[in-house]
């Protein structure tokens, strides 16, 4: 048994060598059999006793699987750093989402809502030069439901005045349906292009569990929208 352990050991290149490849290679094994410093002390307790008595280690090679082990522990030490400093980094960020409960946001977005038959959410889009604005609604599947022509509209802010209803004026049915609004500058500095959208509601609640979190608007029965498409902030 102990000729079997003495080449075992004595065939490995450097303990703590073997120690970060078989720590990286089981990294999220399930199994849970990456080594941890006690192996390593172990092995390396095992390869003083069983070496050679008449080729014993060297001395550099003695320097070097110890400064391998402080090196593995030091690794050990900092990976547990960085997980609580990600849990503390998770506990401020969830404490900034439910901050803005209660507060009017502007979030990004193109989705106009139907319920029972009524506009449920108004879309706004702003002007930065007097331009000639159309807009399409589309319905979950990607066909055109409504085009309407705006006219000419100056600078500034303005709302869809879409009412739920679709070209042949019937009422379409509840969903979500996406809203382009094209302007096209009336002095012809540029070509017709889409004009970014946005909501403005009040957060009603949030949900720390979506992936990503979401913030629930305008009531128990109001949209889901990302946290991360929020781009405007105001107090009541």
């Amino acid at each position: 048994m102990a000729t079997t352990t003495t080449s075992t050991v004595q065939s490995m290149p450097g303990i703590g060598t073997q120690f970060l490849a078989s720590n990286s290679a089981n990294s999220s094994s399930p199994t849970g059999s990456a080594l941890n410093e006690q192996d390593f002390l172990t092995l390396f307790t095992a390869q003083l006793q069983n070496q050679d008595p008449t080729s014993p280690m060297k001395s550099y090679q003695l320097a070097s699987q110890l400064a391998q082990f402080t090196t593995v522990e030091q690794l050990t030490q900092a990976t547990s750093q960085l997980n609580n400093i990600e849990q503390y980094s998770g506990a401020i960020n969830n404490g900034e989402i439910t901050s803005l409960v209660g507060k009017n946001v502007t979030v990004q977005d193109s989705t106009i809502n139907v319920s029972s038959g009524n506009v449920a959410n108004s879309l706004n889009y702003t002007l930065s030069t007097p331009s000639t604005v159309t807009y399409t609604i589309e319905d979950s599947s990607g066909d055109t439901v409504y085009t309407g022509s705006l006219g000419t509209q100056n600078a500034g802010a303005y709302n869809v005045p879409w009412t739920g209803k679709d070209s042949s004026g019937a009422s379409v049915a509840d969903g979500a349906y996406t809203c382009t609004v094209t302007a096209t500058p009336t002095d012809g500095s540029s070509a017709a292009a889409a004009v970014p959208t946005n909501i403005q509601g009040q957060v009603y609640a949030c949900n720390l569990n979506a992936n990503p979190p979401t913030y629930q608007l305008s009531g128990p029965t109001g949209m889901q929208i990302p946290v991360s498409s929020v781009t405007g902030v105001s107090s009541n």
